[in-house]
C-alpha cells in the first residue's frame, strides 16, 4: 500500500462495506486472482450480500466465528479452471475430496474449515487451493510446515519467487486504485465493471 494511499484510509469510514470489500478482495476483483477469504461482522452480512449482487462474483459463506462471518468471495470460472487441473484434483483427492461439482466441493471445504475455526484443530490445508494459491506453494508450506519459504506476502512463496512478487506487487496496486476509486465516489460495481473494460481493452 503506497503512502498516499495509506493516509487517504485514514479520512475513509472503514466500516463501509465496499471497503472492507476493496481492501480484503481487490486482486479477485480485478480477475488476477481466484477467490479471496472476507471477514466482516456478523450484523454486515446482509449488507455484503447486497453489495455483492450483480457484481458476478460469488459469496460463499464458509462459517460465523463468533461475531465474526467469513466468506470466500470467488470468481466461479477462475476457481472451476483451477480446481479442473489434474494435478490440482489429484491433490484435492488426497485431502478426501472426489470429482464432485464445485458446490459440493465448497460445501465439503465449508465444513473442515468451520471445524477448524471452532477447535482450531486439524488445519484443512486445501483452504490454500480453494483460495487459488499456486499449489508447489501449497504443498511447499505442507512439506514445510510453514517454515523455509523464500518469500512471503499474500502467502508463503515456496515455488517461483520472482514471479509471484511482481503479482503481489500488481495485488497492491489495484487495491491501492480501488481505494481511490471508492474515495471518489465509484460504487464497487462500477469499480468491477471498470475492472472488466480494462481487460477488454489490454
Amino acid at each position: 500500500m503506497s503512502e498516499e494511499v495509506f493516509y487517504l484510509l485514514q479520512t475513509m469510514d472503514r466500516k463501509r462495506i465496499e471497503l472492507q470489500i476493496v481492501l480484503q478482495c481487490a486482486p479477485t476483483i480485478a480477475g488476477l486472482k481466484a477467490s479471496n477469504f472476507l471477514i466482516v461482522p456478523k450484523d454486515q452480512e446482509e449488507k455484503v450480500r447486497l453489495v455483492m449482487r450483480y457484481t458476478g462474483l460469488f459469496c460463499y459463506r464458509l462459517v460465523y466465528d463468533r461475531h465474526r462471518v467469513i466468506f470466500l468471495v470467488f470468481n466461479k470460472q477462475m476457481l472451476l479452471d483451477y480446481l479442473s487441473q489434474e494435478e490440482v484434483k489429484t491433490f484435492l483427492r488426497d485431502y478426501g475430496y472426489g470429482d464432485e461439482s464445485l458446490g459440493y466441493s465448497l460445501k465439503n471445504f465449508q465444513e473442515r474449515y468451520s471445524r477448524f475455526v471452532k477447535t482450531r484443530e486439524d488445519f484443512p490445508h486445501e483452504a490454500g487451493i480453494f483460495l487459488g494459491y499456486p499449489l508447489c506453494d501449497v504443498e511447499g508450506f505442507i512439506s514445510k510446515g510453514g517454515e523455509g519459504f523464500r518469500a512471503s506476502g499474500y502467502w508463503k512463496v515456496y515455488g517461483d519467487t520472482e514471479n509471484t512478487m511482481k503479482l503481489f506487487e500488481k495485488f497492491d496496486d489495484v487495491k491501492d486504485e480501488m481505494v481511490c476509486m471508492l474515495s471518489d465516489g465509484s460504487s464497487l460495481k462500477e469499480i468491477i465493471q471498470c475492472q472488466c473494460n480494462y481487460k477488454k481493452a489490454v
